[in-house]
């Protein structure tokens, strides 16, 4: 069993099951398994996976992003060559993966389950520029009017230490 989804919440959605098997139960917590990877593939860089080991401190959207990707998983692998389970099982896989990517792409966020943001990683600011404020030495206007940031030489001699 997952931790982020189950297969009790996964065969609610499984249309065409009226009962798992134990095989296909098998097959859909090994499913599970391979979705919440995906999903921690995308949301570790800038979330701590690791603090989502309980129900409570999992945000809602990534127990929705894992069942629609463990139930796109089942069902392409259930399919036995049948195109349309094979098309139905690819499009939630694509469903979830683009929410993922939005969300890791800081397109959008995650929430807890009181509408409040999910705290992100502290050790992941992105990416920091040391080149603010500077005038641009070279510029595509007339060569006479280029000239040295005036406080670049002081800024290098404090970089150095």
């Amino acid at each position: 069993m997952g931790t982020y989804a189950t297969t009790t919440a996964i065969s609610t959605l499984l249309v065409d099951f009226n009962t798992l098997t134990s095989a296909n139960s098998a097959m859909l917590s090994k499913c599970i398994t391979h979705a919440e990877n995906e999903v921690n593939k995308y949301l570790s860089k800038r979330y701590d996976t690791s603090s989502w080991n309980t129900t409570t401190a999992i945000p809602p959207t990534v127990t929705s992003l894992t069942e629609t990707y463990a139930e796109g998983l089942f069902w392409v692998r259930a399919s036995r060559g049948g195109k349309e389970t094979i098309a139905r099982g690819q499009a939630l896989i694509k469903m979830a993966l683009e929410n993922l990517k939005d969300i890791a792409a800081y397109k959008a966020d995650l929430v807890d389950s009181t509408g409040t943001l999910v705290t992100r990683r502290s050790d992941n600011l992105g990416v920091l520029s040391n080149t603010d404020g500077y005038n641009s030495t070279f510029a595509e206007d007339d060569p006479l009017d280029w000239e040295v940031d005036a406080d670049k030489l002081n800024d290098l001699s404090t970089l150095r230490g």
